[in-house]
């Protein structure tokens, strides 16, 4: 006979966080990605602005490595880290570069409008 089965006190919670790691947590990092980006080529360097994009940029990093790398790690023990790094991959890198793509045809476009 096993032990006694352990019930979740707010199982309905555990969907949410699904929810979070594929939608929020994209939209997060593409934001980034195109801000980051967009001050990197403003050529408008002062220390109010950088120090919000690197305010930005280490929120970002916290996110993936707290809230995709350690909540994986966490919820799937046996998933070898080969795969917990991809999942950094496609929930943070792959997006942030994303929001860096989405300004650069964001530019090319209004330089072809003008």
């Amino acid at each position: 006979m096993s032990g006694p089965v352990r019930a979740e006190r707010f199982p309905v919670l555990r969907s949410f966080n699904d929810v979070f790691l594929v939608v929020v947590i994209p939209i997060v990092h593409a934001a980034g990605g195109f801000f980051i980006l967009d001050f990197l080529l403003s050529g408008n360097y002062t220390w109010g602005r950088s120090l919000r994009t690197f305010v930005l940029f280490m929120s970002n990093l916290v996110l993936a490595y707290e809230f995709v790398y350690r909540d994986l790690q966490a919820r799937f023990p046996d998933w070898p880290d080969q795969r917990h790094l991809n999942s950094v991959l496609t929930y943070s890198v792959f997006p942030f570069c994303v929001g860096m793509a989405a300004l650069l045809v964001l530019l090319a476009a209004t330089r072809l409008m003008k």
